[in-house]
């Protein structure tokens, strides 16, 4: 039947009208059904439940005003929540030119009564959001947890199933890998530094920096040790060539902490690295002086007294745990020979230049002591071997040791230290299609492929593209913390310059000091800050003790203070520079906060009547020659009081002469509680030793011991 004019334009306008009601029923539906609109809902219906509960325990608490203010609260916000309308929610971070959506979502980010509840509605962990340091209106989300800001959905908002976002969500301590863009934390400061709530970035950063991945890898802001490992060019001088085959093989199996990776090499490749490394220097000849007292068990035990003594244990563990700074004792004497434990006993820098290991001034019988003990730690004998010499198996093992990336940790013979690796440069926002996934079977995200990088690298490993990185037996959490810091490895250029702020600068005393004493295992011998050995003094008022004046010449040059016969550990030579020395004076100053650099107050002149007074308090009435002597005449419990007015500052030895035990709980110094004109006259008398000439000195004293023998034999004529 063919259709009128009319009746065609009817059907038309019918079909257009349902096509229009259709579409307006679809947008309806879509728009009421939104995600985000129903978590909204739930939210809405989880802050009323929560709200009647905090009702319920308010109402029965004694009346007060805050009681009323908060019943008030939650009942004028319990009839708000009646009108809840779902509506998206939107910060304009207007320095970063950007808007963040993510809290139409996560409602309660900065509600503490949501701590307990599932995402996304649970507040935020830690002590992050918080108006001195971040809040929603300033920093978003997005700043530190990247993903697309105005994204609806978790799939168009987090990103993660989209392998080559350059920014998919970083969820939780992955977040922390933002921290560094806007808290620098580069070389110039401690390894072992906190950033506060970031453990996993901070133990990341600890173990990227302690491992030495920048041997391999160049990394913007960091730069490397001049060399994590000894140099390998005199090791025929040291240790013998089946040790050091067994070393390359299972480094872990000598020292269980060691920072050497394992390289997972086959034998054969041993073998010719072995030859290369040996043919590079002579074995040393036997040396009688460093034998003269191999087993000699008199000289074995006053070794093992030495080690103690010299506090070689600050640094060094021997129960085969390796948890020191330095490598275990153990079985050094499966590693070492006689002749190479002397030599290093002697001048450890003369075999390696860059060694952290400091001379300890050590006489040469002590050296022939702590030898003799040395040689008889080992669990299992060496086979001696000769090194194979042979031209081509040498020429291949010089190949692989620079290939296989030796070179990042070790100078080798004119190579030096080289990268063998990629920079890690934008590591942190690499696209998964810029990544060998190989056969692997990880999810194609950069997170998935680094964390598997870090704990298995050959598990990359192809023919067309070998993995050369060594494994470095990370646990999982270690793994976790690695990659977290690996992520913070990304350009940010869109900071701006007033969300920059540094948490620590690295040319302050503070800082450029905390280095030092890291660097040098200060820690190992005394006790700063609260923590450390106890094989020297305790330092943690060294600045408002000492001189800083003194303190560097003696850093620079240490000499021996308290005597042999009461401590025999004595300070090593570290070869700081002055500058070095200068700036740890600076550190143990700023930490006790006190003038630097300290100018000594105007000395005082003493009336004949005064200087009687003072003498007789410092001979009779405290007899402090007893215990102190003075250019080494004296008593031997106390330091030597001669260079005093050099080395202290006067109002610290006024207060320690006050209370001894207010610095040093255990200190053998008694109390004396002097009044305080005997603390004025005593400090003072004091602060003038290094004046007083060595003649006038001697006169002085045998004038007050011919006084004292003179009041004993009176006393005992009395008697």
């Amino acid at each position: 039947m063919k259709l009128s004019f009319k009746d065609t334009k009817l059907l038309l306008i019918c079909s257009g009208a349902l096509l229009v009601l259709t579409a307006v029923m679809f947008l309806v539906e879509f728009e009421t059904t939104r995600p985000w609109k129903g978590i909204q809902r739930d939210f809405a219906e989880l802050d009323k439940k929560l709200t009647e509960e905090a009702l319920a325990k308010t109402q029965p608490l004694p009346d007060s005003e805050a009681k009323d203010d908060e019943i008030k609260r939650l009942t004028k916000h319990a009839e708000e929540l009646k009108s809840f309308i779902p509506t998206i929610k939107q910060t304009w971070l207007t320095q970063f030119d950007t808007a963040d959506r993510c809290t139409t979502c996560h409602l309660g980010i900065e509600l503490p009564q949501f701590a307990d509840s599932e995402q996304p509605f649970t507040s935020h962990p830690g002590n992050h959001i918080a108006p001195d340091r971040h809040t929603i209106d300033t920093f978003g989300c997005v700043i530190c947890h990247e993903g697309q800001p105005v994204g609806l959905t978790v799939e168009e908002a987090h990103g993660q199933n989209h392998h080559n976002w350059m920014a998919p969500l970083l969820a939780g301590k992955r977040a922390e890998s933002s921290c560094e863009a806007c808290h620098p934390m580069g070389s110039d400061i401690a390894k072992n530094a906190i950033m506060t709530d970031a453990p996993s970035f901070t133990a990341g950063r600890n173990l990227y920096l302690e491992s030495n991945c920048l041997g391999c890898h160049v990394a913007k802001g960091y730069r490397r040790d001049a060399g994590i490992g000894p140099t390998l060019t005199k090791l025929n001088t040291k240790a013998n060539p089946a040790w050091t085959a067994s070393w390359i093989k299972n480094p872990k199996g000598f020292l269980a902490k060691t920072v050497m990776p394992d390289f997972e090499l086959e034998d054969e490749k041993i073998v010719a690295i072995t030859a290369y490394l040996h043919s590079l220097s002579k074995t040393e000849s036997a040396n009688s002086t460093a034998r003269k007292n191999i087993d000699n068990k008199e000289a074995i035990a006053r070794g093992k007294a030495k080690l103690t003594d010299l506090g070689c244990l600050g640094c060094h563990t021997e129960d085969g745990k390796d948890t020191g700074f330095g490598p275990d004792l153990k079985r050094v004497a499966e590693k070492t020979t006689p002749e190479w434990l002397f030599s290093w006993i002697e001048d450890p820098k003369k075999y390696w230049p860059e060694s952290n290991m400091p001379n300890l001034r050590v006489p040469e019988d002590e050296a022939q002591d702590l030898v003799a003990y040395l040689s008889t730690l080992k669990s299992t004998e060496t086979a001696a071997a000769e090194p194979s010499m042979d031209k081509m198996l040498v020429e291949k093992g010089m190949a692989l040791a620079k290939d296989t990336g030796c070179t990042g940790c070790h100078s080798i013979a004119d190579f030096g230290l080289g990268y063998n690796a990629p920079a890690h440069d934008g590591i942190g926002q690499k696209r998964a299609d810029e990544l060998v996934f190989a056969d692997t079977k990880i999810d194609k995200t950069l997170a998935d492929w680094l964390q598997l990088k870090v704990r298995n690298p050959r598990s990359f490993n192809t023919k067309e593209m070998p993995t050369l990185m060594p494994n470095f037996g990370l646990s999982e959490e270690e793994a976790e913390d690695l990659l977290t810091f690996l992520l913070s490895i990304r350009e940010r250029n869109n900071i701006p310059a007033e969300y920059i702020k540094p948490l620590t600068v690295s040319t302050t005393p503070a800082v450029a000091g905390e280095v030092l004493i890291q660097e040098n295992n200060c820690t190992g011998c005394h006790r700063i800050k609260g923590e450390g050995g106890t094989i020297g003094p305790d330092l943690g008022f060294q600045g408002q003790r000492i001189n800083p004046k003194w303190m560097t010449e003696f850093l620079m040059q240490p000499t021996k203070i308290r005597p042999e016969g009461i401590e025999p550990t004595r300070m090593p030579t570290f070869d700081f520079t002055e500058e070095e020395a200068a700036t740890l004076s600076a550190y143990f100053a700023d930490q006790s906060k006190v003038s630097y650099p300290y100018y000594a107050p105007d000395k005082k002149e003493f009336v004949a009547a005064d200087r009687e007074k003072a003498w007789k308090i410092y001979f009779q009435t405290f007899s402090c020659q007893s215990c102190h002597s003075w250019n080494g005449q004296g008593g031997i419990v106390g330091p030597d009081q001669s260079d005093l007015a050099k080395r202290l500052r006067a109002d610290w030895v006024k207060q320690y002469l006050a209370n001894p035990q207010k610095f040093i709980a255990d200190v053998q110094m008694p109390n004396f509680e002097m009044y305080p004109d005997e603390l004025e006259i005593l400090t003072d008398l004091i602060m003038s030793f290094n004046e007083i000439p060595a003649p006038v000195w001697e006169q002085i004293k045998k004038r007050w011991d011919d006084e004292l023998l003179a009041k004993q034999a009176a006393a005992m004529r009395a008697e």
